[in-house]
């Protein structure tokens, strides 16, 4: 292996490439160095694909969890899944070959339940996976609320420009707005929408109705109040009794926040309800830290755990068979079948887990995934 260092010249550049082209070498292709490593060993193919997720994460979040992959953690997923499902085929095996023999073996029950714990945790990986793809392609956040309670503003003030037009003339906001940013590392759509009230506004009708389908789509919800206004505790909680459940209630206009509030109280009865309050001035900026804090929170909650793992498509399928084929020897031990039956189902799982960082000889499942690399890893 050899190092040319030049000078930033893009002629003197492309000389040397097209004296080295002369000279017998050729540009790599997608992914060549890695895949090179993974064929001669140094990577497993799990590894090799999150060398890719690495490369091409949009956000931290992503890339943590890309490099718990590169450093081993379904590795240690597969010798898990492996261990458990050899002490299963053992039990069965033993049981198959000493029958006749005056053994005890473990029953029915017990290695049913033995299969369901390994079930499970294929089930959880799944699931987990397919949480954190979905805050890795994009979290929507909508804010929702009556005219003139700051929802606009609210907005200009997260995205840090004036988005939104702000103005005291209630149905301003006739359509939704949509703008894409990373908060706190992580891929965000904020959505304001138009102000809810009882209107013979054909028009502002139609954009109330989309505030609602907004409100009802999005992956988290931020109800906007007006605190300046008299308090009518029980006229709010019968209003939006439906739409509190896990949803940001945040109380704007904090800076002249009538006297008839009792926000302790309030927060209290919210949380009954599975609400989170939060009281803030998008004129002040007070309580604002606190508001994204509870968003990045809500969008990681119970995502970023140690046994969280970030599959690709190939090992979701891999652990997506497991799963099926253990659900077919239960159902197998259920119908009474003989152990020497249903072992298949163990065997065909413990092949499968060979595949998750085993070597795939596949010329076309290698194309697969180094094609997805950029030129020069």
């Amino acid at each position: 292996m050899g190092e040319i260092s030049l000078h930033g010249n893009p002629i003197l550049m492309r000389k040397v490439l097209e004296l080295l082209f002369t000279l017998g070498a050729r540009p790599a292709e997608r992914g060549e160095f890695t895949k090179r490593a993974y064929l001669n060993g140094k990577l497993d193919i799990s590894s090799a694909e999150a060398i890719s997720r690495i490369v091409n994460a949009r956000s931290k979040f992503e890339l943590e969890l890309a490099q718990k992959n590169l450093f081993g953690e379904l590795q240690k997923l597969e010798s898990r899944l492996r261990s458990e499902l050899l002490n299963i085929k053992a039990e069965c095996e033993a049981e198959i070959d000493f029958s006749t023999e005056d053994l005890t073996f473990e029953s029915l029950k017990e290695r049913k339940s033995r299969i369901d714990r390994v079930i499970q945790l294929c089930k959880k990986i799944i699931n987990g996976s397919q949480r954190v793809e979905q805050i890795i392609q994009k979290t929507k956040i909508v804010i929702y609320g009556e005219p003139n309670v700051g929802k606009s503003s609210l907005m200009n003030l997260i995205l840090g420009k004036e988005r939104a037009i702000v103005s005291h003339i209630p149905g301003t906001t006739r359509d939704f707005l949509s703008e894409d940013l990373f908060l706190e590392g992580l891929p965000i759509q904020l959505v304001d929408t138009a102000g809810v009230r009882d209107t013979e506004d054909p028009i502002e009708k139609l954009g109330i109705q989309k505030s609602d389908s907004e409100f009802e789509s999005a992956n988290i919800r931020v109800l906007v109040i007006d605190l300046s206004l008299p308090f009518k505790e029980e006229e709010f909680l019968q209003r939006y009794a439906t739409k509190l459940q896990n949803t940001i209630v945040l109380g704007n206009k904090l800076d002249i926040c009538h006297e008839t509030w009792d926000l302790e109280r309030f927060s209290y009865k919210l949380k009954e309800k599975a609400a989170y309050f939060i009281a803030c001035s998008c004129k002040s900026k007070q309580g604002l830290d606190e508001l994204i804090e509870t968003i990045h929170k809500l969008v990681t909650k119970q995502e970023i755990h140690e046994d969280v793992i970030l599959l690709e498509e190939r090992n979701f399928y891999l652990l997506t068979q497991i799963q099926n084929s253990l659900q077919n020897a239960l159902k197998l031990i259920e119908e009474n079948a003989p152990a020497e039956i249903y072992v298949k189902e163990i065997d065909f799982c413990l092949s499968l887990i060979g595949k998750i960082n085993g070597r795939v000889e596949n010329e076309e499942i290698l194309g697969r995934i180094f094609s997805k690399f950029c030129v020069g890893k």
